[in-house]
């Protein structure tokens, strides 16, 4: 597969949408510490520290060049710096009313253990693995079922059990190779076998306004997906998109995002007209009409900050004889 090939669907158009300076993505990490942003950058250094932003014509996956993800050195920095996961998460819920007594289930970048608690508290068959072992001595000493895996290496002969159902939360758009996630999960699957992928939502309002997230570009993100690049990814390794679920967003929040986020108002904050607290909500509020009728026009709707896809696999284990056990 050549540079600028899709890593979804594997077709060759792709255009150019954005430019990123690893050195100047790291002063939003730490604004206010340059000796971090220095240790930041130079974790990052042996991978890249210029990245380009594609977009694929065809099924709008937007993706790195190169696609080449930071170490884990670099991401134990971030995350001893930034709280970015939260215990209880939309995603959980979705899943949980899914597996069904009996049925095992495997998580991938279980992280310390927030879903794998969950599973235990409903008396589910859960275990895990990341690649931080950091993770997984908290996962350990909190009694739960985990390993440590890198997804970069080929799956060997240790493979863990087979299981019903696999997720990853919030996994797939930090991998530079984001087929990985689909082989493993074929090499665990059992012949009727669910994946469960979240990821940040194509339909969140910063992302249908156009707004730049430092943590949606590289390093911290190397993929941005949409349905049609989930499809695309799932149909090359046999799991079929069954659907896809947005993280709802209450209407309040969404006429607030609206607001925030419109022409006008980036325009006077942007002009230094909104730093009295009084003017800011007197201007929000003779806004707030438009951003109302606005949420009402918005198709597709809009969501909350993830969307889940739920996929199926469509053919048996493609290593019938490759499963081990923890």
């Amino acid at each position: 597969m050549s540079a600028s090939a899709c890593p979804a669907c594997g077709r060759g158009a792709a255009a150019l949408i954005e430019r990123l300076d690893v050195a100047a993505q790291h002063a939003f990490y730490a604004p206010a510490d340059p000796a971090l942003q220095q240790r930041l950058t130079a974790a990052a250094a042996p991978s890249a520290l210029q990245y380009a932003m594609l977009r694929c014509s065809h099924c709008g996956l937007e993706f790195s060049s190169p696609l080449r993800a930071p170490s884990g050195d670099w991401y134990r920095l971030v995350y001893q710096t930034l709280d970015l996961y939260p215990a209880a998460r939309w995603e959980f819920d979705a899943v949980l009313p899914a597996v069904q007594p009996g049925q095992r289930l495997l998580e991938i970048g279980c992280g310390s253990g927030a879903f794998l608690e969950q599973c235990r508290l409903r008396g589910l068959d859960a275990s895990g693995v990341d690649f931080s072992a950091h993770a997984i001595e908290l996962c350990l000493a909190r009694g739960l079922r985990a390993r440590q895996l890198d997804l970069a290496a080929p799956p060997g002969a240790d493979l863990p059990e087979r299981v019903s159902h696999i997720a990853a939360f919030h996994v797939l758009e930090h991998l530079d190779r984001p087929q990985a996630l689909f082989e493993y999960a074929r090499c665990l699957a059992l012949p009727v076998s669910h994946l469960w992928l979240s990821m940040p939502s194509d339909r969140r309002p910063s992302r249908r306004f156009g707004q730049s997230e430092f943590l949606d570009q590289p390093p911290h993100h190397m993929t941005r997906w949409t349905p049609a690049a989930l499809a695309a990814i799932g149909a090359r390794h046999l799991w079929r998109l069954a659907e896809v679920r947005y993280e709802p967003l209450a209407m309040p929040l969404a006429v607030r995002w609206i607001t925030i986020l419109s022409p006008s108002y980036r325009r006077w904050e942007a002009a230094g007209r909104l730093r009295n607290r009084s003017v800011e909500r007197g201007f929000r509020a003779l806004i707030i009409p438009f951003a109302c009728l606005r949420w009402l026009a918005f198709r597709p709707p809009l969501s909350g900050h993830s969307m889940l896809a739920h996929f199926i696999l469509e053919a048996g284990p493609s290593n019938p004889d490759g499963a081990g056990s923890f």
